[in-house]
């Protein structure tokens, strides 16, 4: 009985960290729901089947009643996926978007939500925030992770429901079955210049009957600048990462099980000049038109390098512990603790300096009851208390506290505490979740007369019905909250004039998520819709001469999302993949968001692993996008005339405004002898595509009104080109 209390936290612990996906109500869901099950058919607990869990090629976790689609072990060893944003950044309904070529600025975006919608929980704990993920989604690398699951949407009410768009789960290596490994991998451009390296090794001790073990990890990685256009700016910048980390399980009991996990991490990212150097102080002047040859800011820049560079540094520490103690057969104790510290330091081109230092401490703890053999409930308690302190030379020392023009810091302090419980149902051929949450929303900016003070109940519900053997199908409702918690970065240095804060409401979010999945040992076929209804959205609205000014929207926004993945092995050997995605943006909605989002996304993968060789083929087709409807993008010039505005001077050349249909390919070959030794070629980005080969670079001359300032922001496409590497890899 206790191996199935076991098995009975493993599914739970995974379907409490799903965050609910958007499902239209189909009506075959009601036909079949409560019918017959097939003869013969025994009521089983997901997680049990871990064999055949493994074994199946579908990418979706067909025991989980949430739709969780699982990364690929192709994409978690390819050696060039050197953190999470170059793991998930092509997975479905996920978008990893490059707000700004200069600094480097990433969010990682679910079913077309904004990136600070989106949850990273490491081991299902939220040690990651929106303060985090601004640059942080390059600083979590993919060393020391055994899996990575995808969970699309809100209503996760139970460990995370601030995940309006949905939700990374990173899955840390388990010392008592990792093992020993290292990589090693470079890569070089058509010049034979470095573009990229890293390096990782991996080492776990432990004993012979698996009462404990340790292991213990490290990785570098460094990514130069990209200057496809050859004019002295770069389009990608450079960044540099170290990480370490340490890991420990001890069973020190039948019935005590104890994990704790620490690590550190830095990450340097320079960007702007194509040799960046680090500056040591706020530029004097800002970029000029006689800094471009003709003024035109996709022509050679010849001006001083700090007048366009960025420099940010990220630094963190990370710690973890988890026990779980089997009470009885039929009750299970669970309690996790989590710290986070995460410290920036910055310089931006646009004349001003920037630093927090960011504390987030969370907690969970729940019981599981097993009420005979189809029920199950579980009570828990949760509390996350983050704290943010930032800084600024420039720009919070400028003027005394009581001058109208002094700017206000974004410090702010933020508390969560919950209860919460959870019914499962399990029958013959369908389980039902049910879930409620309760929580005491605190948050208050300490240098603005600003605060939140709320109470939000977040139900949940999930049912999965497996119709026969082969096809099951998904329902999931969820509300899902966030509160709103920095200004500074969030609209990227617009607000260097000053801000104002007029937050009175929690962002919410309904979602609605069907899926249907086929799947068989020769093929499968996966369909879904997601559906989200975003409410009190914050965001700043801008007004002439007057400070940013940041509210809640009065708009609801209704975002659709549709995909479709199937897959089949003509043999043994051989996987062939296509998937394709819609998503659907009403225009007030896009207008708010920063860069502009994937609308239409179509991908192609070959998967052959036949003896001791690998091949990996894979072509990723993005839709055509009309800019003007996203953000700042209809106020990017190619040149300027600052005695001038553009809709005065016909001389002033708009850039474009469409992006065009591309195509992308990556292709990579491994031999592998033994375990030992893995050698891999590979090339990415094999047409060498890039924005600037389309003559749009992502620099700008960006107008706010009657002025412009260079900026990074045009982004549409890649920016990188073709690239060749070499690994060597392998357990020992």
């Amino acid at each position: 009985m206790l191996a199935t209390m076991t098995t009975i936290m493993t599914m739970d612990t995974t379907i409490k960290l799903i965050k609910n996906n958007m499902f239209l109500l189909s009506p075959l869901l009601f036909l079949t729901l409560f019918s017959p099950a097939s003869s013969g058919q025994e009521t089983v607990i997901p997680a049990i089947i871990i064999d055949d869990q493994k074994s199946s090629e579908n990418p979706i976790d067909q025991f989980s009643t949430f739709k969780v689609e699982k990364v690929s072990q192709q994409k978690m060893n390819d050696p060039q996926r050197q953190n999470l944003n170059d793991l998930v950044s092509d997975q479905r309904g996920v978008d990893a978007q490059v707000y700004c070529s200069n600094c480097g600025a990433k969010r990682l975006t679910i079913n077309g939500l904004k990136g600070e919608h989106t949850s990273i929980l490491i081991d299902g704990l939220p040690l990651h925030s929106a303060i985090s993920s601004f640059y942080g989604v390059d600083n979590i690398p993919i060393h020391g992770l055994s899996e990575v699951q995808v969970m699309r949407g809100s209503g996760a009410s139970l460990t995370n429901p601030e995940a309006i768009g949905g939700t990374l789960n990173l899955i840390t290596i388990d010392p008592l079955n990792a093992s020993h490994r290292y990589s090693s991998s470079l890569g070089v451009d058509d010049q034979l210049q470095g573009k990229s390296q890293q390096h990782s090794l991996l080492y776990t001790v432990k004993d012979d009957d698996k009462r404990w073990g340790i292991s213990m990890g490290g990785q570098f990685s460094q990514q130069s600048t990209w200057d496809t256009d050859n004019n002295n700016i770069a389009e990608q910048p450079q960044r540099t990462n170290y990480n370490t980390f340490i890991k420990a399980r001890i069973l020190t009991t039948p019935k005590n099980d104890f994990t704790l996990r620490a690590g550190v991490s830095e990450l340097e990212i320079l960007g702007g000049h194509r040799n960046p150097s680090r500056p040591h102080q706020v530029r004097p002047l800002s970029a000029q038109e006689s800094d471009f040859i003709d003024g035109n800011i996709e022509k050679e820049f010849t001006g001083s390098p700090d007048k366009v560079t960025d420099w940010i540094n990220l630094k963190r520490i990370e710690s973890a512990v988890t026990w779980t103690h089997y009470i009885s057969d039929s009750i299970t104790y669970s309690g996790k603790l989590g710290f986070a510290k995460q410290g920036q330091q910055s310089i931006y081109q646009h004349g001003f300096d920037y630093s927090h230092n960011d504390n987030l401490f969370t907690g969970d703890t729940y019981l599981k009851y097993l009420l005979g053999e189809k029920h199950i409930l579980s009570v828990g308690l949760f509390f996350k208390d983050q704290r943010l302190r930032s800084a600024s030379n420039v720009l919070f020392e400028q003027y005394p506290e009581d001058d109208p023009r002094d700017i206000k810091k974004d410090s702010f302090n933020f508390s969560s505490y919950a209860t919460y419980f959870q019914y499962d149902y399990l029958h013959d051929s369908f389980e039902i979740n049910l879930a409620l949450r309760a929580d005491y929303i605190k948050l208050s900016w300490l240098d603005l007369s600003n605060e939140i003070d709320q109470f939000i109940a977040t139900p949940r519900l999930q049912i999965l019905h497996n119709i026969n053997n082969h096809l099951t199908q998904r329902l999931s409702y969820g509300l899902g909250y966030r509160s709103p918690l920095t200004f500074f970065e969030s609209q990227h240095g617009n607000n260097e004039s000053g801000y104002e804060v007029d937050i009175s409401q929690l962002e919410k979010a309904h979602s609605l998520v069907y899926s249907l999945s086929y799947n068989t040992p020769d093929y499968y076929a996966t369909t879904g819709v997601h559906y989200t209804k975003l409410k009190n959205m914050a965001y700043g609205f801008e007004s002439f001469n007057q400070p940013i000014k940041y509210r809640n929207t009065d708009e609801q926004y209704d975002i659709w999302v549709a995909d479709l993945l199937v897959g089949y092995k003509p043999a043994h050997w051989w996987l062939l993949e296509s998937s394709f995605e819609y998503f659907q943006y009403e225009d007030n909605y896009k207008i708010k968001l920063p860069t502009a989002a994937i609308e239409k996304r179509v991908q192609l993968k070959s998967s052959i692993e036949h003896g001791s060789w690998k091949h990996f083929l894979t072509a990723n087709i993005i839709g055509s996008r009309d800019l003007s409807k996203y953000g700042s993008y209809s106020e990017h010039y190619i040149n300027r005339n600052q005695s001038s505005e553009p809709l005065l001077d016909p001389l002033l050349k708009l850039k474009k405004q469409k992006a065009p249909t591309y195509l992308t390919l990556d292709s990579s070959l491994s031999f592998t002898w033994r375990k030992e030794l893995v050698f891999t070629f590979g090339i990415n980005n094999i047409f060498n595509y890039t924005q600037t080969k389309q003559n749009d670079s992502p620099s700008a001359w960006h107008w706010h009104f009657n002025h412009a300032h260079y900026d990074g922001l045009h982004t549409w496409g890649p920016n990188s080109g073709r690239q060749y590497f070499a690994t060597l890899s392998g357990d020992f």
